[in-house]
């Protein structure tokens, strides 16, 4: 299966990983949607939710990303996840994009397939 998306910011832990990525696929769907998105996976059992994106806040060495689902603070090195849903605070290593493991870039393209599949 070959990759259909780019990573731009890689955040992970041992049981999730929070991810942005730009979607490659040209279709007319991916232009109707937003074509970079934020994931919460799940490492255990692989599922995905989209985070759906509603604000930012940026200096020079802090990142800040608000989301329906949580909220997110990151720097060079490290970062947390705060969920809405139970609450809780995931630290998080941000992590090289070249360093995805294959099950996780696997897992994100069978998703965006799937998404662009129902879509159509």
């Amino acid at each position: 299966m070959s990759k259909n998306f780019e990573c731009l910011y890689f955040l992970d832990t041992d049981k999730l990983c929070v991810i942005e990525i730009k979607t490659l696929s040209s279709s007319t769907f991916t232009l109707q949607k937003k074509q970079y998105q934020w994931l919460l996976i799940n490492k255990e059992n692989l599922s995905i939710k989209k985070l759906r994106f509603k604000s930012m806040d940026s200096s020079h060495e802090i990142e800040e990303r608000f989301f329906d689902l949580g909220y997110l603070k990151f720097d060079a090195q490290k970062g947390v996840y705060i969920s809405k849903e139970d609450a809780v605070q995931h630290p998080l290593k941000n992590t090289n994009c070249n360093q995805i493991p294959e099950t996780i870039v696997d897992a994100i393209t069978a998703y965006l397939t799937s998404v662009t599949a129902a879509a159509t």
